[in-house]
């Protein structure tokens, strides 16, 4: 799964006709050194040193060279991505904390999409980590004329860290786990067996081409996070609409030009939020569908579920009680909600009418407490 690297990018670093002086690190400025010599590198070395990843680490030619992209010739695609971090991360951060993965893996879309939703590849893959359908539909997203949950962003990293966790249970190593993500987890035995070891570093020769760089441009995007600094780059954030939002679940049919209009929202930020409704609309559901707004817009869109008759809680508040609301944050789970509520789990699920035991990140939860009794004089 090719880096959609944009075209000036890819012309300029072939032509090698770009030098931005703050491509390197901070410690090397004003001295007169040139990009990439001996000390450059040493200097990049020593910092990938530090970084803790999840497998063995060898410091090949790929590595450096998708350091080099990143921080000189595709830096101006680099600080975008930085950027998109702030919107993407926490979602990954709350699967992967779920599924007791490692947090590491959340630079894997990186990678895969340049944390683009809505990137579609020639061979057929979509989304953030960039699903092909027969995949997709195994690990049970839907596709079809009115959504495309491979461009959801939550439903597709609940998918992708489901499969991490399947390929990781048959090779024990997070290497060769991404390798199998990348290519197939067919191709990485047999490549494991025409090299007659596990050692993701001894089966490249075995490899297709794009697997051989798929691990090194891993570490690049890890390198990337840690010290985009060391090399003068500044994050492009997305609007803060984009940054602070809150999630729900909705089953009725809505359409999210009515959302935003009603909600006086930007049409395309809510569309962005939301690129898995390829129509526009939501279809109705009994399981239900997730929907991202600005959490600026949260009361506007509780008056524009009154209006349409539905109801953004499914239960009567209970006597006693005053109403208060929870934004939920990454791994959190409704289990040990209920427990720090004091309240049961299907209280939980019935005051916020929950079909299944399922939340996510910046879900807004409507939870009910007693209220405290007044003290007598």
């Amino acid at each position: 799964m090719k880096f959609p690297w944009t075209k000036v990018a890819v012309i300029a670093l072939l032509l090698f006709t770009v030098t931005k002086t703050n491509g390197l690190p901070l410690s090397l400025l004003g001295e007169g050194v040139e990009p990439w010599n001996a000390e450059t590198k040493g200097v990049i070395t020593e910092r990938l040193d530090q970084i803790n990843f999840p497998f063995e680490v060898k410091y090949n030619a790929d590595v450096f060279n998708h350091i080099k992209r990143y921080t000189t010739a595709g830096y101006r695609d680099a600080e975008h991505i930085l950027g998109r971090t702030s919107v993407y991360f926490p979602i990954f951060e709350h699967y992967l904390s779920l599924y007791q993965l490692p947090s590491e893996l959340k630079f894997l879309p990186m990678v895969e999409s340049a944390l683009r939703p809505d990137v579609k590849s020639y061979a057929g893959a979509a989304g953030l980590w960039q699903f092909v359908p027969v995949t997709a539909r195994y690990f049970d997203l839907n596709i079809n004329n009115q959504i495309d949950e491979r461009l959801n962003p939550y439903e597709s990293t609940e998918a992708a860290v489901k499969l991490l966790a399947y390929l990781y249970r048959e090779f024990q190593d997070w290497a060769l786990v991404m390798a199998a993500y990348n290519c197939g987890a067919g191709r990485v035995q047999r490549a494991i067996k025409q090299a007659r070891c596990s050692n993701y570093w001894d089966i490249l020769p075995y490899l297709p081409k794009e697997s051989r760089k798929y691990v090194p441009a891993f570490m690049a995007a890890t390198y990337l996070m840690k010290h985009y600094e060391d090399h003068g780059l500044t994050p492009k954030y997305p609007s803060y609409d984009m940054q602070n939002t809150e999630v729900y679940r909705v089953y009725d049919y809505l359409r999210l030009y009515d959302i935003s209009q009603k909600c006086n929202l930007n049409f395309a930020e809510v569309k962005k939020l939301n690129p898995g409704y390829v129509n526009n609309y939501i279809p109705k559901s009994k399981a239900g569908h997730l929907l991202a707004l600005p959490a600026s817009a949260s009361g506007a869109f509780k008056r524009f579920l009154a209006e349409k008759g539905i109801e953004s809680t499914k239960a009567a508040m209970p006597e006693g009680t005053f109403k208060s609301t929870y934004k939920v944050v990454s791994g959190d789970r409704l289990e040990t909600l209920a427990m720090l509520f004091n309240c049961s789990l299907e209280d939980l699920m019935a005051w916020n009418g929950f079909r299944t035991a399922e939340v996510t990140v910046n879900q807004s939860l409507t939870v009910y407490f007693p209220k405290k009794p007044v003290a007598k004089p």
